[in-house]
């Protein structure tokens, strides 16, 4: 039942119950759990994308130093960046040219470096989260799923870790999400632009 103030009960429709449990389930998908840095697998290859600015990467740095003193750690960035990570001096690192400009995608990633890349048993795959105004977050996590499928954490603007189980179908049920959002809004102007 739904509850207006000052009003009695609205009794909800078999659609809107039906609607209610869709969206409780799309955002259990779409919900990323706090992970431990305590509990993630330090003491094995890490990788990590660096999809945010140069001070997340070097937050991102700090944390793994503190984590373990001496990581067998694997860097991909725009090659640009090679100098300016490197000058962090926070610990050695393999590093891994993304060669085009422009957002990272999976089908930029030269054939000989994603097969490196998926050769080495990484324990976790991170990318530094760029926030919620990141449209390229879909390609960002493809790409990491095609180097270590459901291995990927991000790191956060605050400082902590979070993952989900599957990535795979967080990133179902946010495309799931946006044909949703897609039918509402013809479905309340059936006479708007497609």
């Amino acid at each position: 039942m739904s509850v207006d103030k000052g009003s009695a009960p609205i009794p909800l429709s078999d659609a809107a119950r039906s609607l209610r449990t869709v969206l409780d389930l799309l955002l259990q998908d779409f919900h990323l759990d706090q992970v431990d840095a305590a509990a993630l697998p330090w003491d094995r290859p890490i990788f990590v994308l660096r999809s945010a600015n140069m001070t997340r990467m070097q937050a991102f740095l700090r944390q793994v130093v503190k984590h373990t003193p001496a990581p067998t750690l694997h860097i991909m960035s725009h090659a640009r960046d090679e100098d300016a990570i490197r000058a962090m001096r926070t610990c050695a690192f393999t590093f891994h040219p993304y060669p085009t400009p422009g957002p990272y995608r999976l089908d930029g990633v030269p054939a000989e470096t994603l097969a490196l890349l998926r050769a080495t048993d990484f324990g976790t795959v991170f990318f530094l989260d760029p926030g919620p105004a990141d449209d390229e977050l879909d390609d960002v996590v493809g790409l990491l799923a095609a180097i270590a499928e459901n291995r990927t954490v991000s790191f956060s603007i605050e400082g902590t870790f979070a993952g989900t189980a599957n990535w795979r179908q967080r990133k179902r049920a946010h495309a799931a999400f946006l044909r949703l959002v897609e039918w509402y809004h013809r479905r309340l102007d059936p006479g708007g632009a497609d």
